[in-house]
């Protein structure tokens, strides 16, 4: 298949996107991406990264999109100049494909470029959806009352139902997309995200000299670091020195998370590396006891299956957290860590404690998470159920 990808965000920005392009060209497909200039998640240029290129044998058109910025306006700006970019690119570009694949984060407009060759050329859309509209919003403090979720609403039905097939990344997206974007059910499935094989050259779980327990991504207020911080000051204070939490990552969050760490006396207990590349993290994961794994309660990302989950049963750690939902299921059921409801910190701090003192567990954990995501979450498996939805809506 001649296959025409449209995503917002590619290589070398963090998303699984390009490992996706990568697998269906190893398959035999042509794949072409438009997404836009590299920028998330600070919100400056990524330099090194031409307009046009042919990278692991995929072609990447980048468009001259807004950057994030730094302010809620230049965030809205970019938002609304990739599907004017890309929809552009796709005119001066004039070439036939044979399905349209869109790899949905936020926002929801991102999937108006696949509308627009969609009805030049009579293709069908497929999307994978990532991201809810507009529940997403709800994260900048807009109450379904609010008149610019009410519009969003409509934007996001109206283009949600042009689609031909949508895939979710839990049931919860499911039955959103269902009951409030009235996309009809025969139009929905959920295939869960791929973990990056990449991980399983993280070494087996050796004990450390202290318990380190590693979260590595986005620091928003979604992942609920101030649960971590009070579960955390609730520790009898001797335990403390055995115990580190390595923060790997940057965002919205990070100066409040650092400051209340400080107001706390937490210092010598977090430890903060700033945003490291992919490729960068393996070290870190290999001197890791377990994954942390929180988001706030009732938040939208918490109606997902967060990509970390897989990321870390590849790296092959036991994973504890509060968290509700789907989440909590599979680390359940794959025996492969502990859990709390989300946002209770007391319950989290009860955790933490008890895995000071559980090195059995804490090696079967490590054991379970990586067979678990063979046999779950590989990007074989991933691609094998794209491919063949593709094939299906030809």
């Amino acid at each position: 298949m001649k296959i025409l990808v449209i995503s917002q965000y590619y290589y070398p920005e963090p998303f699984k996107i390009h490992e996706i392009c990568e697998e269906l060209v190893k398959r035999g497909h042509e794949v072409t991406v438009v997404t836009g200039r590299p920028n998330y998640p600070d919100g400056d240029l990524i330099d090194g990264y031409p307009n046009h290129q042919v990278l692991n044998d995929v072609e990447i058109i980048r468009t001259p999109i807004t950057l994030r910025g730094h302010n809620p306006i230049s965030l809205i700006r970019n938002y609304f100049s990739y599907p004017r970019c890309a929809k552009r690119a796709l005119k001066d570009l004039n070439k036939e494909f044979d399905v349209v694949f869109v790899y949905q984060l936020s926002p929801v407009l991102m999937i108006q470029p696949a509308l627009y060759y969609k009805k030049k050329y009579h293709k069908k859309v497929y999307v994978y959806c990532l991201d809810l509209w507009p529940e997403s919003l709800k994260a900048l403090k807009l109450s379904e009352s609010n008149p610019i979720y009410k519009i969003m609403l409509k934007v996001s039905n109206s283009i949600y139902k042009k689609c031909d097939y949508i895939s979710a990344t839990s049931p919860a997206f499911l039955d959103y997309l269902s009951n409030t974007n009235q996309v009809k059910r025969e139009q929905l499935n959920v295939i869960y995200q791929h973990g990056e094989k990449m991980f399983l050259e993280v070494e087996p779980y050796q004990k450390q000299n202290k318990l380190n327990i590693v979260f590595a991504g986005n620091i928003g207020k979604v992942q609920d670091f101030d649960c971590l911080v009070k579960a955390v000051s609730l520790l009898p204070k001797d335990q403390l020195n055995r115990l580190v939490f390595t923060i790997i990552g940057s965002g919205s969050y990070s100066d409040e998370f650092k400051n209340k760490v400080n107001e706390n006396h937490l210092n010598d207990v977090f430890i903060f590396t700033g945003r490291k590349k992919v490729e960068e993290l393996i070290p870190y994961y290999n001197q890791a006891s377990l994954f942390l794994l929180s988001l706030e309660k009732g938040s939208t990302v918490g109606k997902t299956i967060p990509s970390k989950l897989q990321t870390y049963m590849s790296a092959g750690r036991g994973i504890i957290g509060s968290i509700d939902g789907t989440t909590a299921d599979i680390i359940q059921e794959a025996k492969a860590g502990v859990t709390c409801t989300a946002s209770d910190y007391q319950g989290l701090s009860r955790i933490i404690l008890d895995m000071l003192n559980q090195e059995d567990r804490i090696k079967e954990f490590s054991k379970n998470s990586r067979d678990y995501f063979l046999n779950h979450f590989t990007i074989e498996k991933y691609v094998d159920q794209i491919e063949e939805k593709m094939e299906e809506i030809l």
